[in-house]
C-alpha cells in the first residue's frame, strides 16, 4: 500500500512566521463554458507547505535541488521516531539518546511529534519546535548513512528560538569541510506514518534558483 506523507497545497497552507501565501485562481473553466479548466498557483515564498531545503537555501556554495543526485531522494532504510511535543523547544541530542529503535544504516529519519495535530491553529507557526544544532553532527556520528531528516512542524526553527534555527539549517545543509549535507523536509504529514516501510521517495520540483521547495512524498508500507 503506498501512502502519501506530505500535505495537499492549498490557500490555507500556513507559512513560517504567517508571512507568506499560497494563491490558487481559475484561468479557464468548463462550468463557464470554456474548453478547460486551468488554473494560477502563485506562492509568495517557495518554502511553505511540505517541502525540502537545500543547501543553496543557506550557503551560497551549496547544492541546489537540482544539482543533487537523483538516488539522493530514494530511500530504503526509513526510521520514524516518536517525540511527543506540544509548544516550543528546541529537541536535541538528549531526546535521541533515550531512543533505542533507530537502526544504525538509517537513510531518512522521520521525526513525529503530534505538532501536526495544530496546523489550523496560530500556534502552529509561533510556538512550533526545532532542531537544536549539535543534533547535525550527532546524526551523521550515530548514523553515517543519513542523508535526509523530516518532521512534523512547520521549519527546522522555532519560531521561539530563531538564531538557534538559523545555525541549525546551516549545520544541517551547509556545514563545511568534508561533512556531508542533510536535506532536511518540513511541514511533512506524520500522522499516518506508524508503519515499516519498504521504501520512501521524495519528488521536489526542480526550479532553477534550487534552494528548495515543494514536495512530494510517497511511501510504500511493509508488508507483514
Amino acid at each position: 500500500m503506498i501512502i502519501r506523507l506530505s500535505h495537499i497545497i492549498s490557500q490555507n497552507t500556513p507559512s513560517y512566521g504567517n508571512k507568506d501565501r499560497v494563491f490558487i485562481r481559475d484561468n479557464s473553466s468548463i462550468l463557464k463554458g470554456e474548453t478547460a479548466n486551468t488554473t494560477c498557483w502563485v506562492f509568495s515564498n517557495n518554502h511553505i507547505g511540505t517541502h525540502i531545503d537545500s543547501s543553496f537555501h543557506f550557503c551560497q556554495d551549496g547544492k541546489k535541488t537540482f544539482e543533487i543526485p537523483l538516488e539522493e531522494y530514494f530511500y530504503k532504510k526509513v526510521a520514524t521516531v516518536d517525540i511527543p511535543c506540544s509548544e516550543a523547544k528546541l529537541i536535541d541530542v538528549g531526546d535521541f539518546d533515550k531512543l533505542s529503535s533507530i537502526d544504525d544504516n538509517v537513510e531518512l529519519l522521520l521525526i513525529r511529534t503530534g505538532f501536526e495535530n495544530y496546523r489550523n491553529d496560530d500556534k502552529y507557526w509561533n510556538n512550533n519546535p526545532g532542531l537544536a544544532p549539535e543534533l547535525a553532527d550527532y546524526f551523521r556520528t550515530e548514523y553515517p548513512r543519513l542523508r535526509c531528516v523530516g518532521f512534523d512542524f512547520i521549519s527546522l526553527t522555532s519560531w521561539k528560538f530563531r538564531p538557534q534555527g538559523r545555525e541549525s539549517h546551516r549545520q544541517f545543509l551547509c556545514p563545511g569541510g568534508d561533512k556531508k549535507s542533510i536535506l532536511v523536509i518540513e511541514d511533512m504529514a506524520l500522522n499516518e506514518a506508524y508503519h515499516e516501510f519498504e521504501w520512501v521517495v521524495v519528488a521536489p520540483l526542480f526550479v532553477e534558483d534550487g534552494n528548495g521547495g515543494a514536495v512530494t512524498v510517497l511511501a510504500k508500507k511493509r508488508e507483514l
